[in-house]
């Protein structure tokens, strides 16, 4: 059974099963692997297919009542209040550019709502998660992190692979931004551990391509909301998300505001 008393047992399950996957993706980073398309010309490998088989696997082991979604089955919207949502292989163009940007995602949902994340990135053995209470890195040994940083410079972080036109005129039209660009769920990673303030994505996301890092994002004290900053949801009609803000704690609400709404300006 699934509540607060065991978040801390079932992030440690996650945290495993998250680390086998990495640990399987690496090895097919490290050798010739072909690369497929999928019906909307998405590329897959053999890593994304590997790394999907071992967690959700693992999770149907460990979990059997909990349902299990992810990008890489065929899923139809589930009417439940409990499951897993994962993403085996998230930033699959990076892991193509074997540039090191991609990750491992895996989150518990419960009542719509991310509950536990874990974000691994395979290359650096790095993991960021959320137990439900706080958030923490772990490489070589675990920290607590958090989103509050003390800057006059705004920094944006935004995606190496799929920057819009209408962002690069909100950056351009910018003076005091600086821009960190960064691949897959490494955008929510970096706000989470005070090293970025905001992250604007405009463009197509999928729920389990930011449901582990709202976990880990919230824990750190920031927040994910939609771009008239009313929440954020999960599991509606479709997997397909709204466009989105992200934004550290404590981050000035007039200037997140005045960033929002010139980047609505630029919308018109």
């Amino acid at each position: 059974m699934i509540n607060e008393a065991n978040y801390k047992d079932i992030v440690l399950i996650l945290r495993d099963i998250s680390d086998q996957a990495s640990k399987k993706i690496l090895e097919i980073h490290n050798s010739d692997f072909k690369i497929n398309f999928k019906d909307d010309s998405s590329p897959l490998t053999k890593a994304d297919i590997e790394s999907n088989q071992i967690i959700c696997s693992r999770l149907s082991r460990e979990f059997p009542r909990i349902p299990v979604i992810s990008e890489e089955n065929k899923n139809k919207r589930l009417d439940v209040d409990t499951y897993f949502l994962i993403d085996p292989l998230d930033g699959t163009k990076e892991f193509i550019a074997r540039n090191g940007e991609f990750t491992v995602n895996i989150a518990l949902i419960i009542k719509n709502k991310p509950k536990l994340g874990v974000i691994q990135i395979p290359v650096k053995f790095t993991q960021y998660f959320s137990d439900g209470i706080f958030s923490y890195k772990y490489k070589k040994s675990i920290k607590k992190i958090s989103s509050l940083r003390q800057n006059n410079k705004i920094i944006m972080t935004v995606s190496r692979s799929h920057l819009d036109a209408k962002l690069e005129t909100l950056i351009n039209k910018s003076k005091n931004l600086e821009i960190i660009k960064a691949g897959s769920s490494l955008k929510f990673c970096l706000i989470s551990e005070g090293k970025a303030d905001i992250y604007i994505r405009n463009g197509k996301t999928m729920g389990w391509d930011i449901a582990a890092g709202i976990a880990i994002l919230k824990t750190a004290g920031g927040n994910v909301c939609r771009l008239n900053l009313k929440e954020i949801e999960l599991n509606k009609k479709t997997f397909i998300n709204d466009s989105f803000v992200c934004f550290r704690k404590n981050f000035n609400h007039e200037k997140l505001k005045s960033i929002l709404k010139q980047f609505k300006k630029n919308n018109k």
